[in-house]
């Protein structure tokens, strides 16, 4: 099984690129803010950075970050077919994209927590392991919290160490939307991987039944056992070659 492959698709720069470009080269916008509006656009094919462009010039926009969330949430509800307005360039201004996201927020027709804590793929699910990546910070604590909690609190409870799984949406939001790292959680299951695990990893092996590998946008590959420590290239390697992922 080849983990790679399930790498989510990588954005590609098309048409609203273009007629973002054309503000930059009128010299109505910088190449940094260009840059920022792709950072911040969340489809896979760059198709709200025009429009964004387009507010940024009219000074539209009071607020980058705010800019950037609700981008995101626009995109989600699109997905999940709960936008009312379809088409992005159907709003004149930044202030019309916001009052209905804010309304689809508020009034209950738009996505819920259940609807977010369901947006993670499951890639194995065998009696080896079990390995799902998370799309949103709250699927990614549902996960962490769930079939990865590892941790334990002092309660009989446990939990997940992780900071992509903490209450907080500030780190997995940082390394998805902004450094574009995809994560995937490994659960190892099966009595002879954690014998294998065992023998190669004598003092440590237990933290490694649950780890967490974060695949870089340059394609580098970080990992983190249960208790978050971090993991050098060639514990990621040896532990890949004994779960049979690449």
């Amino acid at each position: 099984m080849k983990i790679l492959k399930y790498r989510k698709n990588r954005r590609t720069i098309r048409e609203s690129v273009k007629q973002a470009r054309q503000y930059v080269d009128s010299g109505k916008l910088d190449q940094d803010t260009l840059a920022t509006l792709i950072e911040f656009d969340p489809s896979k094919t760059n198709k709200f950075v025009g429009w964004m462009a387009k507010q940024v010039t009219k000074n539209n926009v009071p607020d980058m970050e705010d800019l950037r969330n609700k981008i995101e949430e626009f995109n989600t509800f699109l997905e999940k077919g709960k936008a009312k307005t379809k088409d992005i360039n159907q709003f004149k201004t930044f202030e019309d994209l916001k009052k209905e996201v804010d309304y689809l927020n508020q009034s209950g027709e738009g996505i819920s927590v259940k609807d977010l804590e369901s947006e993670y793929d499951v890639v194995v699910d065998s009696p080896d392991l079990y390995i799902a990546t998370p799309y949103t910070h709250e699927a990614s604590r549902k996960l962490g919290l769930s079939q990865f909690a590892y941790r334990d609190c002092g309660d009989q409870g446990k939990d997940s160490s992780w900071c992509t799984t903490y209450k907080s949406p500030d780190h997995f939001n940082s390394y998805y939307y902004q450094s574009n790292v995809t994560f995937y959680y490994i659960k190892v299951r099966s009595k002879q991987l954690m014998d294998r695990l065992k023998e190669e990893f004598p003092k440590r092996w237990e933290s490694l039944v649950v780890t967490a590998l974060a695949v870089l946008e340059n394609g580098r590959i970080d990992g983190y056992d249960g208790l978050d420590r971090q993991m050098s290239k060639l514990d990621i390697d040896k532990f890949t070659e004994i779960i049979g992922i690449s």
